[in-house]
């Protein structure tokens, strides 16, 4: 029997203690679907990562909204928007590895490498990290 595509958002404050339970409520729901252990710490580290960016640069340090947007399309694919309505990334923004000498700027290159597509998206007053990851048929739970 074929499932419905589901969406769900989920909430919270650009805290860092705050947007790692976020990350994991996230995964906790994905977890209702995906079987596969692998793929769901992807999509931790995915989430982690995204947070903490908002964390640290969306609001210069102080806390701000934090908003997961999750759509799950089972034994396909899921997508995930991770919003904030703080500066942005500007026009800068880039998905390749800074090399070993660098103190930071991984983490999309990080999150483009665990997902089938990543994005970096100003919308309206939104600055929006999509990301999209096909899953197999097999690593779903039915």
């Amino acid at each position: 029997m074929e499932r419905a595509v589901t969406r769900k958002t989920f909430q919270t404050i650009s805290h860092p203690g705050d947007s790692r339970r976020l990350a994991k409520e996230v995964v906790d729901h994905l977890a209702v679907y995906i079987a596969d252990s692998d793929i769901l710490h992807d999509l931790d580290i995915i989430l982690t990562e995204a947070c903490a960016n908002v964390c640290r640069h969306a609001y210069g340090g102080e806390p701000g909204p934090l908003e997961v947007r999750l759509v799950v399309n089972p034994g396909i694919w899921i997508e995930l928007e991770i919003v904030d309505w703080g500066r942005g990334f500007g026009s800068g923004v880039r998905f390749e590895n800074p090399g070993p000498d660098a103190e930071g700027g991984r983490g999309l290159y990080i999150m483009r490498m665990l997902a089938n597509d990543c994005q970096v998206k100003r919308r309206d007053r939104e600055n929006v990290v999509f990301i999209h990851k096909d899953i197999g048929a097999a690593l779903w739970k039915t």
